[in-house]
């Protein structure tokens, strides 16, 4: 069995001439010239478009051609190539390809640890293998680079490193690859970081890497530039597929009630100084016997979460201008998308029957969705679970749920990581609101999205709860009014 690493050009890089015999390389963003490269060298760069050759073999024409002299300035400019994430590294076994090794960033700082193939090595807990177009590809949030699998012999690898092994072990566990093969493929896959020596609990992680959980990791760097070569950003993805979603959210069935509108001139005159309301700010999970009554709640809504403002604008996108219509709130959100929908469950609220309501922000009304179901009963206590309150003196819980075609629809990569920005300044304004009314506000840190989109009729893949936040009267009677 002829197994070998081939070095190659990765997908989007091109080899060319320039003026007096320079050679040019471009890959995305950038452009690498060289002014008089040597013959040997020039080959040794064509030898590059695909399959690809084996970087001892270039090293050997250089020498061959160049002398000794000639290794360093091919060395450099090699890992230059690499830096820039302009190199494919493949493993093949008699002529057909077994995996590749393909950067997703050009971080210099992006080298993983030095692994001993020698030793036993398991998979990090960070690595997870998903299914990519036709075939699989094992990432992880830690790696600058995935493993892209052509062979299903090769993709089995990944459960055979769920105990450690070395090289001839896992080969008697995979069907079909012999012991060279498998130590060509742990090879690419520890490049990637995606696996390490084995110690008593898998690989060792330092201090700082053992506090992240897998989700967090992951979450983190795939909403982040650096360790992803996806698209990030406003690319407006599905213009020309899907219209853009509506600004606001279509009006559900049921009841419907008129809130208060409050005087903001009024308000503009007795409301306390911004910087007393920040000051006296404080997480309350203690309410007085008389609830909070729907006038405050049509005050606490009108402040927060009302459109001020409706209209459409034309929007540049790949595919052309598409018109959008946009819808204005007090709180602020990214590209002025308003993609988050305010829902209360109420347990006691003067004026309002018990039950799940939706907050319809363009006309100012709350309108009924559920009843005290089940479900609602175990959204209230949920939310009391979480505050660590008894679950008969929770008076209103607000639940924002998230419409997420309304922000992925133009943001890729960020959308999600936006929604929760959205959640926490959306929590500010709501805190800075209730102070200032002398509410008893309290931000809770998770619910039940399954539940929720139960009880409010919702497709949890289309929209569902992403911050839950308790609101009541304030025991103590405090008001930061003067």
């Amino acid at each position: 069995m002829a197994v070998s690493v081939l070095l190659s050009w990765r997908e989007g890089v091109s080899l060319g001439t320039g003026e007096g015999g320079s050679l040019r390389v471009e890959g995305p963003g950038s452009r690498l010239t060289f002014r008089r490269p040597s013959p040997a060298f020039a080959s040794a760069l064509g030898r590059l478009d695909a399959p690809g050759e084996e970087e001892d073999r270039l090293a050997g024409a250089i020498f061959e051609a160049d002398g000794a002299s000639g290794l360093p300035g091919w060395y450099y400019h090699l890992r230059s190539l690499d830096l820039r994430g302009w190199i494919v590294r493949s493993a093949w076994v008699d002529g057909r390809k077994l995996a590749s090794l393909i950067p997703t960033s050009a971080d210099p700082s992006s080298g993983p640890a030095a692994v001993d193939l020698a030793r036993p090595v398991v998979l990090s807990r960070f690595a997870y293998l998903r299914r990519s177009g036709g075939g699989a590809v094992l990432e992880s949030p830690r790696a600058h680079a995935r493993v892209v699998f052509d062979d299903p012999r090769a993709a089995s690898i990944v459960g055979a490193l769920a105990t450690p092994g070395d090289a001839d072990e896992l080969a008697s566990r995979v069907e079909g690859l012999a012991p060279d093969a498998v130590a060509a493929l742990l090879k690419l896959m520890a490049g990637a970081g995606m696996v390490g020596e084995a110690g008593p609990d898998g690989p060792e992680e330092g201090p700082s890497l053992k506090t992240w959980e897998f989700h967090d990791l992951l979450f983190h760097a795939r909403s982040r530039k650096g360790r992803t070569d996806g698209p990030s950003g406003a690319t407006y993805r599905f213009a020309g597929i899907d219209p853009p979603p509506p600004a606001l959210g279509p009006e559900s069935a049921g009841d419907s009630i008129a809130l208060d509108r409050p005087d903001l001139e009024r308000l503009g005159r007795e409301d306390p100084p911004l910087s007393a309301v920040v000051e006296a700010r404080r997480s309350i999970r203690e309410y007085d016997d008389r609830p909070i009554d729907s006038r405050q709640l049509g005050e606490f809504l009108y402040r927060v979460a009302r459109v001020t403002g409706r209209r459409e604008i034309e929007v540049e996108t790949p595919v052309g201008p598409l018109t959008m219509e946009f819808a204005y709130r007090p709180y602020p959100s990214g590209g002025a998308l308003y993609e988050l929908e305010f829902y209360l469950a109420i347990n006691r609220a003067g004026g309002l029957e018990p039950g799940l309501y939706r907050y319809e922000a363009g006309s100012h009304r709350l309108r009924r969705v559920a009843g005290r179901t089940a479900e609602v009963e175990h959204l209230l206590s949920d939310g009391a679970a979480s505050a660590g309150i008894p679950p008969d003196r929770v008076q209103v819980l607000i639940i924002l749920a998230a419409r997420f075609a309304r922000l992925a629809w133009k943001y890729e990569s960020i959308a999600y990581a936006l929604i929760l920005k959205h959640v926490g300044a959306a929590y500010q304004t709501m805190y800075l609101a209730a102070t200032a009314m002398g509410l008893a506000p309290c931000a809770l840190g998770g619910g039940d999205s399954d539940r929720f989109a139960r009880a409010a009729g919702t497709d949890s893949d289309s929209e569902t709860s992403v911050g839950e936040f308790l609101l009541g009267s304030d025991p103590a009677g405090r008001s930061t009014k003067t």
